[in-house]
């Protein structure tokens, strides 16, 4: 009787272990591994594109480059936040359509959650110098399977004296 009640345990038993073992289990989302290089790329590729945002007013295209909580830091002004007030800033109605800008990245370092980029800009003035030179750092996180911008800072190497002078 024994024997009987083992062999029945152990075959209820494999037949549960089998039964769960074929289930289908919900499936993850497989994360695709981190490679600082191809982000890297997608980053030096953006900033070619960087002087776009000063004559684009399509809020599509910043939707793409910048996080749903995104912040743009000015120099000398409060945090521009949110993809559509960002547009506005850099937009500004169409006042900064001869804008251009040159964004040259130095490091770009970080991990799969975060990347920091750290670089300078150049504003030229069209006649071999500049109307402002400077530094930025740009936070970059991945949102809908892309890498975008969520904090950019950035300020002037230019004295405050030249920025006078240069609008006279």
């Amino acid at each position: 009787m024994i024997r009987i009640l083992k062999k029945t345990t152990l075959i209820c038993l494999l037949f549960s272990f089998f039964s769960c073992s074929n289930t289908t289990a919900p499936k993850t989302e497989v994360k695709e591994e981190f490679n600082l290089e191809q982000v890297k790329a997608h980053i030096k590729k953006a900033n070619e594109q960087y002087g776009e945002r000063f004559v684009t007013n399509d809020l599509s295209w910043y939707q793409e480059k910048y996080c749903a909580q995104a912040c743009a830091m000015p120099e000398k002004m409060e945090a521009v936040c949110g993809v559509g007030n960002i547009m506005n800033y850099y937009y500004s109605e169409g006042k900064n359509k001869d804008f251009k800008i040159h964004i040259t990245e130095k490091e770009i370092y970080g991990s799969a959650e975060s990347v920091v980029e750290e670089g300078f800009y150049d504003i030229p003035d069209g006649k071999g110098g500049s109307f402002d030179k400077g530094k930025f750092i740009a936070i970059w996180k991945p949102e809908g399977g892309q890498w975008k911008i969520y904090r950019e800072i950035w300020n002037s190497n230019v004295a405050a004296a030249e920025h006078a002078d240069a609008g006279k």
